[in-house]
């Protein structure tokens, strides 16, 4: 074995070791984002939200302190939450007023990170925190420009808190801000509600009087339209879904006389669970209130609640594809090298397949968590369901277990799609694989198709045990699943909804306890012609020309011009975009350019790149690119884009191709 083989499997050993680290600290950051989002659905009150949010963050992050200010109104900032795992005896000012923190977050709306507060003569005059504790990072919680909180990291030793730090914490900030938002919102809707819903002649709400042992003596029409039946001469307390929220709402009425927006679940004549908001005053021997009804209010505030924990999760999943990419399309093509420049039957050559295979599953696993925010780059053509269809039910034909039966509908009508085929695929194996685990004796799994108008529809039916009614509207929530931790990690439906969504298409599900289940997929048609992929030549080929390569990554830098050197190119290497501009000169043919640089990143690179050679041939290479960025790449004239992690052999066509002119997707 050469030197050279030792040295590279060393160097892939290290940086495997890197990307575990990597994706360890991402699933932290994925477990934080789910934590607030679950707290922020669970509390109404900035206090008790605050209170879970502290421990949280302190845990994720590990911070010694963490604390929450928020003001009511325009009042002063107030100290809500102090973190309880790691604290110490400090004490913490109640409010923090106009001091300079605050006029520098409501003026700037940037945080502010301060390695030691002793040192920093610009802070530490007009600190209103402990100086004791010489590390803090204080975060703005905005919405609309408006500063609804602040977040605060303390530690004594100074530069506990670095750039990792703070992009974990701007991962869940703008879903907390917006809960701020919502909950002060929310509060002025409530008290407006209660100061003026006197004065309302034509209430939409339920009116009642009850007698002292609360049974309802009068009601006003809108108790029927609500219940389904008139509720006079019916016990209030029998109304409510859970005798322990009834004893509560009595022991309230009775003890302060008047009780104000209790909210709790009541039960229709169909025993349909309603969401209330109840209110009673006692007076004279009687009770009389108002109940108003919540449940739309409080399902939009679940759907708010989902969007938020989303948009966090596609926040994350863009920085787990830019950074685990990247790492990925580092250990891939060495690997490839390894194997190419080792004897075919020899231990170094296995190693490097278990290498190649195992990076590309990681890359899967990055493009799966993508597919959660409709964010990943896909290789959109038109495909035919049917025949996707039938190439999923060969593989299930070999793999099910015998007590389950395939049976197809497929329609003779044509079924092409513009879609992603693996992505395709991915949805169709997910559905049935859930649809496998939900019949453990065996049973029927339906595959059929047709046409509806301008839509290619899908039906996915299983005779399972099927869903029950409290757990179907979450069965597309990350995270959520009803299988063991061992086989089960939640994400399989939220990937089938995040692909069929970014594919411009809608899915549905049918479902009840004891009758299986029913997956709806529908996709708009397409009426383009199919093209046949062109398959690669499994060897590599090179050229002769000049070309320069801008990465900010060593060891990318030197795969690359190790590869391109060996395939005869001339090659120049660049750390930056501005080392990138700087050596770019008459006589280079082709600039292979990453995104994500310092001092100057590969957009703005490109624009000056532009200016001084307009006509030379651009291929960016990056790990993730935003989809907002599609358009400006486009507009400045790139020639081709290769997607980290890539192989030897899909390198050297793509740089070909471009350098040749042949149109690179």
């Amino acid at each position: 074995m050469s030197t050279e083989t030792d040295r590279r499997i060393a160097f892939l050993t290290l940086a495997l070791e890197q990307a575990n680290d990597t994706f360890r600290s991402k699933m932290d950051e994925l477990s934080l984002v789910r934590r607030v989002g679950d707290a922020i659905s669970q509390h109404t009150s900035i206090w008790s939200l605050s209170s879970e949010l502290v421990d949280a963050i302190a845990a994720t992050v590990s911070c010694k302190y963490m604390l929450i200010y928020a003001r009511p109104d325009a009042g002063q900032f107030e100290l809500q939450a102090v973190s309880s795992i790691f604290s110490g005896p400090e004490e913490f000012p109640v409010t923090i007023g106009a001091s300079q923190i605050v006029r520098h977050l409501e003026a700037t709306g940037s945080s502010i990170q301060v390695a030691n507060i002793a040192d920093n003569p610009i802070w530490s005059e007009d600190w209103p925190l402990p100086k004791s504790l010489a590390s803090w990072v204080c975060v703005p919680l905005l919405t609309r420009n408006h500063l609804r909180g602040i977040l605060c990291l303390a530690d004594e030793a100074p530069g506990s808190f670095d750039e990792r730090t703070l992009r974990t914490l701007m991962v869940v900030v703008p879903q907390i801000a917006s809960a701020f938002s919502n909950i002060g919102l929310y509060a002025h809707l409530r008290e407006s509600e209660t100061k003026y819903r006197t004065l309302v002649t034509e209430i939409q709400d339920v009116v009642y009087i009850c007698d002292r042992r609360w049974l309802i003596l009068d009601a006003n029409p809108a108790a029927e339209a609500l219940f389904g039946c008139s509720i006079i001469g019916k016990t209030l307390t029998e109304l409510f879904a859970s005798p322990n929220m009834a004893s509560q709402f009595v022991v309230a009425a009775r003890t302060s006389r008047v009780v104000q927006n209790f909210e709790t679940e009541l039960l229709t004549n169909t025993n349909e669970r309603i969401v209330v908001l109840l209110s009673c005053v006692g007076d004279a021997g009687r009770f009389s209130g108002i109940i108003k009804d919540m449940t739309e209010r409080t399902r939009l505030m679940d759907q708010i609640t989902r969007a938020q924990k989303m948009e966090s999760i596609g926040t994350l999943a863009s920085g787990v594809a830019h950074d685990f990419n990247n790492i990925i399309g580092i250990i891939l093509p060495n690997a490839e090298l390894i194997k190419m420049r080792t004897e075919p039957d020899s231990a170094p050559t296995r190693f490097a397949d278990i290498i190649i295979n195992a990076s590309k599953r990681a890359a899967q696993l990055t493009k799966q968590l993508l597919s959660l925010s409709r964010k990943d780059p896909v290789s959109l053509r038109v495909v035919s369901l049917n025949e996707l269809i039938q190439t999923t039910g060969k593989l299930l034909g070999e793999t099910l277990d015998r007590k389950i039966r395939l049976e197809f509908d497929l329609t003779n009508e044509c079924t092409n799609i513009k879609a992603d085929e693996t992505q395709i695929e991915q949805v169709l194996l997910n559905l049935a694989i859930n649809a496998r685990d939900a019949m453990p004796d065996g049973g029927l799994l339906k595959f059929s198709s047709r046409v509806d108008n301008d839509q290619v529809v899908v039906q996915v039916t299983d005779s399972g045990t099927g869903i029950d009614r409290e757990t179907l509207p979450k069965i597309f929530d990350p995270f959520f699943t009803t299988k063991e931790k061992t086989n089960g990690t939640g994400l399989g439906l939220s990937v089938v909804y995040g692909i069929v969504k970014q594919t411009g298409g809608t899915i549905d599900v049918k479902s009840e306890l004891g009758t299986g289940t029913e997956f709806i997929l529908s996709f708009p048609s397409c009426t383009e012609k199919r093209r046949k992929p062109v398959h690669q030549t499994a060897k590599p080929t090179g050229g002769s020309e000049k070309i320069l390569i801008a990465d900010d990554e060593p060891e990318m830098l030197n795969l690359l011009d190790s590869v391109l050197t060996e395939l005869g190119y001339s090659v120049i290497s660049a750390r930056n975009g501005v080392e990138a501009i700087e050596s770019t000169t008459d006589d280079v043919q082709l600039i292979i350019l990453d995104m994500i640089m310092p001092e100057m990143d590969g957009v703005s690179a490109l624009r000056l790149i532009r200016q001084k050679s307009p006509d030379v041939k651009v291929l960016v290479s990056s790990g993730y690119t935003s989809p907002e960025k599609a358009p400006v790449l486009e507009a400045l004239g790139i020639d081709g884009f290769l997607h980290k992690p890539f192989e030897v052999v899909k390198l050297a066509s793509t740089v070909r191709d471009v350098l040749d002119g042949v149109a690179v997707s």
